[in-house]
């Protein structure tokens, strides 16, 4: 058991409530914390200072992750050296009803928080390194700004199909760099039938970068497109407004994309130019797996973050949020048990495609990872296919996990072979 003073911390927008429990629980300060007063955060040091002074022993704090709210009073408090626990809101919520009544304020919030701590000797996180949190922002909001960015391409899609549905005979990909080109001087059959073919030509060549017989090619293409679809179209105003304003949003987050990629390229590049670099040797441990890119990579370092808090490979899967669920009640134990889905949903997504390109043959009919495609081809001999990736995706985490752990790059092997360099290794032992 704890026996430590505890301050529970319930995190709002604008201000937090902390609780301060004495070693038999018993609440013996409050406090409410505005975030933007430099002066609060001061008196919370000198109020966790009284208590550490009148019970011998320095508070614990814990407090719940709420969105970013949370990170301006947890990095004020490790400046101030002391250990802060970010618990999930999942665990927090399993405490709501220890109390009989039905109360739920600020005050009671940060109570029970303090009380979790002490139930469940929650484990204290380190204070995370600035480039890592930098790493993880710019990651998640690069994902963020892709998922957008595939939602205005459909939107603009579906404006396109309207005005004119055969305009992906000519450009299949619409929203490439010619096609948006082309959209924007001459957004309906009408204006392409009576465009200048000069122009228009230029245009396609200038932004294809090929040559003037293709461009011009697909120019007397689209303009007999435009024609069989001309009296089809539904060119209305709205359609036409909305498609300028989509290829502008498409634009702007492809830019932004940009910025974004720029931006990690520049944090690993300061990394490397350290004395003791973090990210950069783990980045090229992780892209010597096949599958893992850079974007990829850096998505795992960022969400992993301190690699030394997972002792074993199962700690790494749960935190993926691939391990299955249990179900069990007396003599009752379930057998079609789903993923837990608790742990990042983020590392799952690179993990997903991870597994996908893993089991895919490359342009010369090569397996991309031969002993993953093989173990997958004979998982899907007894097992639905999806159940079959998520062995592949399981499969993968260990892998990383291994070339963490042992800080060498993948080295790819059969099972029979990885089975007889480990009895070689316990011979020599």
């Amino acid at each position: 058991m704890n026996f430590k003073p505890i301050a529970g911390i319930d995190v709002g927008k604008f201000f937090s409530e902390i609780a301060i429990l004495s070693p038999s629980n018993k609440v013996v300060a409050r406090m409410k914390i505005n975030h933007d007063s430099y002066t609060d955060v001061k008196r919370a040091i000198e109020l966790l200072k009284k208590v550490e002074k009148d019970f011998g022993s320095r508070p614990s704090i814990v407090m719940e992750s709420t969105g970013h709210y949370h990170k301006i009073l947890s990095h004020s408090l490790c400046k101030f050296g002391y250990e802060v626990s970010i618990i999930n809101p999942i665990q927090t919520d399993s405490i709501k009803n220890i109390g009989i009544r039905k109360v739920k304020n600020d005050k009671i919030d940060a109570q029970k928080i303090a009380l979790l701590h002490r139930f469940q000797e929650l484990e204290t996180t380190n204070i995370p390194n600035e480039d890592i949190e930098c790493l993880k922002s710019l990651c998640r909001q690069y994902y963020k700004l892709s998922d957008e960015l595939t939602a205005y391409k459909n939107r603009l899609i579906s404006i396109v199909d309207q005005l004119m549905l055969n305009f992906k005979d000519v450009f299949p990909d619409i929203c490439s760099k010619t096609a948006i080109a082309v959209l924007e001087e001459y957004p309906t059959p009408t204006t392409i039938i009576k465009a200048d073919k000069d122009k228009l030509v230029s245009i396609i060549k200038g932004n294809s970068r090929k040559s003037l017989e293709w461009a011009t090619a697909k120019y007397e293409l689209l303009v007999l497109k435009a024609k069989e679809f001309e009296h089809l179209s539904v060119n209305n105003t709205a359609n036409v407004t909305m498609l300028t304003v989509y290829i502008s949003m498409v634009k702007n987050l492809q830019d932004s994309l940009t910025k974004i990629v720029k931006a990690i390229h520049q944090l690993i590049d300061n990394d490397l130019s350290k004395d003791v670099p973090v990210i950069s040797p783990t980045l090229e441990l992780l892209q010597s797996i096949p599958g893992i890119g850079f974007l990829t990579a850096a998505t795992i370092i960022a969400e992993i973050g301190d690699f030394s808090a997972f002792s074993k490979p199962k700690k790494l899967v749960a935190y993926f949020g691939i391990d299955p669920s249990v179900m069990q009640s007396g003599e009752f134990t379930g057998t079609r048990n789903k993923m837990s889905k608790r742990g990042s949903r983020l590392l799952r997504r690179v993990l997903y495609t991870t597994a996908l390109a893993n089991i895919r043959t490359k342009r010369n009919s090569e397996p991309c990872n031969p002993v993953l495609m093989d173990f997958y081809e004979r998982k899907s001999q007894s097992k639905p296919k999806k159940v079959a990736l998520g062995a592949v995706m399981h499969k993968l985490v260990y892998i990383i996990f291994a070339v963490l752990r042992d800080k060498k790059p993948f080295e790819l092997r059969t099972p029979e072979e990885h089975a007889k360099m480990l009895t070689r290794k316990h011979t020599a032992a």
